[in-house]
């Protein structure tokens, strides 16, 4: 439900278009480096060929590759961890005049990722020094949920390499909210919400992912995401949340997983939508479900369209659909 009148949405909505910070395009801290995409496979046991040093060659890369739901990784800021909490879980100071601390100024100091849109130019090479440019796309009305009442704020990020070219982008959308008292947890599986609609192409083999804090904990630090919620319970629980949960470029890199030690390494993911529901939370098993939507060729190359789904006993925690080339 929204609220008829808001001036508060009114104000942040003429920031649309707008860059989300004051501080120009990010800049990656490092280039694509080996030591950071053997962090990421190994915190998530993704052993694509194509993103080992010793095996790529033999891949339809003829070199390593970054895991491509990996983008959002590397102009992650470089963290002031004093304060961090305070913060919300800003790597660094936000300027006043950001969409997100006009939000947080007026009590809405939770923040809880629940879209994403990746699109991938090309996978990433060792040595690409990339920066990103945000700008605000859309503010929802206020919206009253079990976590509390807030908005739902989306903006899109360019990824550029150092010769300007564009890379890959993506949307991405936060529920900024008020936190109020923690919802109930029904112990029973939301069995309307669960099920994989039925499929006239071929079904992907189910993956079962055991989730614990440290499969949690280190999906944050490969994603070089210091957000408390994903590593704090006590404060976790404090927005609302009934543990400490996954983030969601660990959702997706374990998306891209799921789908590439099906498809194989001559794959080529071009795009990951993910829509989260429940959370991923510790003593949660996930099981990972898919289907072919689409599949077509263009010559020797197949053309993919695949729907993933993941689900625990707190419901559905993500649908997903990737699109994908193999050949």
């Amino acid at each position: 439900m929204a609220d008829p009148s808001d001036a508060l949405r009114e104000e942040l909505l003429t920031k649309v278009g707008q860059p989300l910070g004051s501080g120009g395009p990010a800049s990656a801290p490092d280039p694509v480096n080996a030591a950071m995409i053997r962090h990421w496979v190994d915190a998530l046991d993704d052993r694509n060929p194509a993103y080992d040093e010793t095996t790529a060659s033999d891949t339809r890369f003829g070199e390593q590759v970054a895991p491509p739901a990996m983008l959002q990784t590397w102009t992650m800021g470089r963290p002031t961890i004093a304060g961090i909490a305070e913060r919300g879980g800003a790597a660094g100071e936000i300027g006043a005049e950001s969409p997100l601390a006009v939000l947080a100024a007026a009590g809405y100091t939770g923040t809880l990722a629940t879209n994403s849109v990746l699109t991938f130019d090309r996978y990433l090479r060792i040595g690409d020094q990339l920066s990103s440019d945000t700008a605000l796309e859309s503010v929802s009305g206020r919206k009253h949920t079990g976590l509390g009442k807030g908005y739902f704020v989306t903006w899109s990020n360019r990824y550029d390499d150092e010769s300007g070219a564009q890379v890959g982008k993506q949307l991405f959308t936060v529920f900024k909210f008020a936190p109020g008292p923690p919802p109930e947890v029904s112990s029973e599986r939301d069995r309307s919400r669960s099920s994989v609609a039925a499929a006239s192409g071929e079904e992907l083999p189910p993956f079962d992912l055991d989730v614990t804090a440290t499969v949690i904990v280190a999906g944050a630090i490969a994603s070089r995401d210091f957000m408390p919620v994903h590593h704090d319970r006590s404060y976790a629980m404090a927005q609302g949340a009934p543990d400490i949960f996954m983030n969601i470029l660990t959702s997706n890199g374990y998306v891209s997983r799921y789908v590439t030690d099906w498809s194989g390494p001559d794959s080529q993911l071009r795009q990951i939508a993910t829509r989260l529901g429940a959370p991923a939370v510790p003593g949660k098993p996930l099981r990972f479900r898919g289907h072919v939507n689409k599949d077509s060729r263009d010559g020797d190359r197949r053309e993919l369209e695949v729907t993933v789904r993941a689900d625990s006993d707190l419901g559905n925690h993500l649908t997903a659909t990737v699109d994908l080339t193999v050949g």
